[in-house]
């Protein structure tokens, strides 16, 4: 985060001082990516996709947790009834159980586990498609810079780009929905 506002505050600086033999000043925008996230359907739509996800994964463990306290319950109750052996295998099953749980739950929440690979699978081209709509947007401008308002303590809200960045990604996916085989998808 700090390297961030540093980057942010040298480009302000530069752009408010003046470059060392600069010939023109750069032209600086904004952008707000919270509002882009919230008002790009594509956006709300990847978002849903991997609430949905997280929901099936979810079932998946609470059908496991539910097996493994009936594993637990049904040996609770039958444990005097059994013979060493038969209490030895079942309480095996049961720590296999426990294991199995557990890996399942490092496997989808973990670092690199399935739940992050499927969000980022879902917002990876989106997140690529609006980039491209902010560079399209700031050369078509002539904008030199264009800066997360994460990063941003105060700006001029006439060098916001956050309206015409979402009117080009929605021109961008109206333009594929025209052609479909086109390098707009």
């Amino acid at each position: 985060m700090l390297g961030r506002i540093g980057v942010a505050l040298t480009v302000a600086a530069l752009v408010l001082f003046g470059a060392p033999k600069a010939e023109a000043q750069a032209k600086i925008g904004y952008i707000d990516a919270d509002a882009i996230t919230t008002s790009y359907k594509r956006f709300q739509d990847a978002q849903k996709d991997a609430q949905r996800y997280e929901e099936e994964l979810t079932k998946e463990f609470n059908k496991s947790q539910n097996e493994l306290a009936r594993l637990k319950e049904n040996f609770d109750r039958q444990s005097l009834l059994m013979s060493e052996q038969r209490k030895k295998e079942e309480q095996q099953n049961i720590e296999r159980k426990q294991v199995e749980l557990q890996k399942f739950l490092e496997d989808v929440s973990g670092q690199g586990g399935k739940l992050q690979r499927k969000t980022q699978e879902l917002l990876q081209p989106i997140i690529l498609r609006v980039n491209s709509a902010i560079a399209t947007v700031a050369k078509d401008k002539g904008y030199d810079f264009v800066l997360n308002t994460a990063a941003i303590a105060y700006a001029n809200e006439d060098l916001d780009l956050t309206k015409m960045v979402l009117e080009q990604l929605e021109k961008e996916d109206e333009a594929s929905l025209k052609n479909p085989g086109g390098a707009n998808r």
